[in-house]
């Protein structure tokens, strides 16, 4: 009897129309991962020809605007270094401090709009002229990005923008959001970091 069960079990598994269904189920399967896999590619992508062909509006829909703001805000804070310029204020040296996070806050707010968002690209890429970004050259930059995965839903490309060979890359960050993927975080190029070299001379004495 237990026999005869099993046997039936495996010929109603092995029935034409299981089959179609396994197959059907793991054609879908990695048809999913393969999307997945390429949709960061194709929005970085987007974002390069919004950029070469200055169309602002398509590149403002790519974007996560609160993300993005705190991200410059960071680095305009960092590049400030209020740190070391509040330590030698003697006076009320968090207010300075307070003051100027403030200061640089508004004037992130009120310059990456979307109605200011190309004269903010020109000057992030170093345009001379509006919208005269080469083709070739920007699509070249976005071909040779290193990109990875940083999370389940995070992708991260860095390029080596245009104009900036000798500085950092550029680096930007992407997030899924209600299913699609955004721009959330922008790392301009910024001059590399020397070291500070301290010699120490060494007088001899004599013996």
């Amino acid at each position: 009897m237990r026999a005869a069960k099993l046997t039936s079990v495996s010929e109603a598994w092995a029935c034409p129309a299981r089959k179609r269904a396994r197959v059907l189920c793991v054609v879908s399967l990695a048809m999913s991962l393969a999307l997945y896999a390429l949709s960061p590619f194709v929005t970085l992508w987007t974002i390069a020809r919004s950029v070469e062909t200055h169309d602002m509006l398509a590149l403002g829909q790519t974007i996560n605007w609160t993300s993005l703001d705190a991200s410059l805000k960071e680095q305009v804070l960092d590049g400030l270094n209020l740190g070391h310029a509040t330590e030698a204020a003697d006076e009320l040296p968090e207010f300075g401090a307070s003051f100027a996070t403030n200061v640089v806050s508004n004037a992130v707010d009120l310059t990456v709009t979307q109605q200011n968002l190309g004269m903010v690209v020109d000057q992030a890429m170093g345009t001379a002229a509006p919208g005269k970004m080469s083709a070739s050259t920007m699509l070249s930059a976005v071909g040779h990005a290193v990109v990875r995965f940083t999370g389940g839903n995070t992708f991260e490309a860095a390029m080596v923008v245009p104009g900036h060979e000798t500085e950092t890359p550029l680096r930007v960050q992407l997030r899924i959001e209600r299913w699609q993927w955004k721009l959330t975080r922008v790392d301009l190029p910024a001059p590399v970091p020397h070291p500070v070299m301290e010699a120490s001379l060494s007088s001899r004495r004599p013996a």
